[in-house]
């Protein structure tokens, strides 16, 4: 029976266009509404340079309305609007497969299906890393210049067990959605890790709820709830500490620009002393920016976009909305 390849399955645009369908399929980042897509963050991503900038007006900051007189000499003075902008910063990510390894794995039925699967799959974990380093660069951030006020930590590495006063549970939830004030409501997502799913289920059975037999999810405290163990979790020398985030719709803004080549097939027929080898390459352009930051990361000399290590830093982001217009708020516990 002949061998298949790459090359004999893979039309790249058509290829393209099935794995970008699956990535969305596959994450429960894109499902839960945390990234937003719109025809404005679609025309950036696609426009040329590295970066992109987004204007804004600031909010007046309310002092009182004049009182009227009748003196004509009595002269109102004008209040000004100020500006401000968000300045984010595209991805541009690839990688590579190689042929022999992948048809070793995927040989029988539905080759295609079985690559599109490959790369889809590793793309969402792709994507999840990028937000979980560019969400730990914005917790550095808040802690060090604004006061650490969107976060609620109440996680220690006492030599003991973790009380209440330590854990995750409806009173430190509380506390973290009043972090937004009286915006708290537009907060909608929760990503724990399963640890905390299971210590709050213990201590809680009843604040769960799925939603429908349709829309197969559960909430907590009325708020949509992602458990995925990529989650954060430092161990400390007695205790860990697990960082939860509560997120509202649209927290991100979200769009991949149309690549040229985004899926590429090489084939080098000398390789395995004449034997060939064949390379399936993936390549993205994105965007993934959070709402109301400027984005700031350092970018490694030659290198067109910051590394996760490089978002992940205190340095990374700076916010330019004002606390009730950034849609994400942490909550760092022992349990």
């Amino acid at each position: 029976m002949a061998t298949t390849i790459l090359s004999n399955i893979i039309e790249p645009k058509v290829f393209t266009a099935y794995s970008n369908q699956q990535t969305a399929l596959k994450s429960a980042l894109i499902s839960s509404g945390i990234l937003a897509q719109s025809d404005l963050f679609t025309a950036r991503v696609n426009e040329g340079g590295a970066t992109f900038e987004v204007p804004h007006f600031n909010p007046f900051a309310w002092s009182e309305s004049n009182v009227q007189s009748d003196n004509p000499s009595t002269l109102s003075t004008p209040n000004n609007i100020t500006t401000g902008s968000q300045i984010g910063q595209k991805d541009f990510r690839g990688k590579d497969w190689g042929a022999m390894d992948l048809v070793s794995v995927i040989s029988g039925e539905n080759v295609m299906e079985a690559i599109s699967n490959i790369v889809s799959t590793y793309w969402v974990q792709d994507y999840q890393q990028l937000l979980l380093a560019k969400l730990k660069g914005i917790e550095l951030d808040n802690a060090a210049n604004d006061s650490g006020d969107m976060i609620v930590n109440i996680a220690n590495d006492a030599n003991s067990a973790p009380t209440a006063a330590q854990s995750a549970n409806v009173s430190s939830f509380l506390d973290t959605f009043q972090t937004m004030g009286d915006a708290a409501g537009s907060l909608g997502v929760i990503i724990m890790h399963s640890q905390i799913y299971t210590n709050l289920m213990k201590l809680e059975p009843t604040s769960f709820a799925t939603q429908s037999g349709t829309v197969p999810f559960t909430t907590y405290l009325g708020k949509r709830v992602i458990i995925d163990d990529t989650m954060p979790v430092v161990a400390g020398t007695y205790r860990k500490t697990y960082t939860t985030y509560v997120l509202k719709p649209g927290a991100f803004a979200f769009a991949e620009a149309n690549v040229d080549n985004a899926t590429e097939v090489w084939r080098n027929p000398a390789a395995g002393n004449g034997s060939g080898e064949e390379r399936l390459y993936s390549r993205k352009q994105l965007l993934l920016h959070p709402i109301g930051f400027k984005s700031q990361a350092a970018i490694t000399s030659r290198y067109k976009s910051p590394t996760i290590t490089q978002y992940a830093d205190a340095t990374a982001f700076d916010r330019v909305y004002d606390r009730k217009n950034i849609g994400i708020a942490l909550l760092k516990t022992n349990a």
